[in-house]
């Protein structure tokens, strides 16, 4: 994953779970992911496993495809590729 990816995806996180109105404490309880591993997800310093970003989408309540919605800016390519 890009760092340009990493830091979108963790924008979105934090974004979604403050709308929730989570602390970082108590979205890493509500997923069972380590805090600080949380916070080096939303500053894009670590990429997570698809585990992880699962149990990131159901402590959000949303689905995985919801979840990285537009995270990569680049459009599809034309030719299936």
């Amino acid at each position: 994953m890009s760092i340009e990816v990493r830091q979108a995806f963790g924008r979105r996180v934090r974004l979604l779970r403050e709308e929730r109105g989570f602390s970082l404490r108590q979205f890493a309880l509500t997923t069972g992911i380590d805090k600080s591993f949380l916070s080096s997800i939303e500053l894009g310093r670590k990429s997570p496993t698809l585990d992880t970003i699962e149990r990131i989408a159901s402590g959000l309540d949303v689905t995985l495809s919801y979840l990285v919605f537009n995270v990569d800016a680049k459009p599809p390519c034309e030719n299936g590729e």
